[in-house]
């Protein structure tokens, strides 16, 4: 089987726009940047006239060819990312640790001298 492209409502559905790479693994993948904000619809497109879904999608809605249509949806994400931070990889910040604290050790105690009965 040759994997085909990823044709949806990100790329004008377009069959060329993203397709798929087989990687060291033996599977297929492609990356797509999506914005944040939004629902996308898209379809598997296997050896150039198979179409399939993706069975893990978030939702499926029926589309014009009796079929379902996969769906990604982002809109959650929209809300808590900025518009200049949604393209943008997030750096992650340093954890920096407290200084670790010792136990101060305690003053050692005067022993009582004491007479020990024999």
């Amino acid at each position: 089987m040759i994997f085909g492209g990823i044709p949806g409502s990100a790329n004008a559905w377009s069959a060329d726009a993203d397709v798929m790479h087989r990687d060291d693994d033996g599977g297929f993948s492609v990356t797509v940047d999506l914005d944040a904000g939004r629902a996308y619809r898209f379809r598997y497109l296997l050896d150039g006239q198979r179409w399939d879904n993706d069975w893990a999608a978030d939702a499926y809605v029926a589309n014009d060819f009796g079929g379902d249509d996969s769906v990604v949806d982002l809109t959650a994400t929209g809300e808590a990312v900025p518009p200049a931070a949604r393209k943008t990889p997030a750096r992650k910040e340093a954890v920096r640790e407290a200084p670790a604290r010792t136990a101060k050790k305690a003053a050692p105690t005067a022993k009582r001298a004491g007479r020990t009965a024999k």
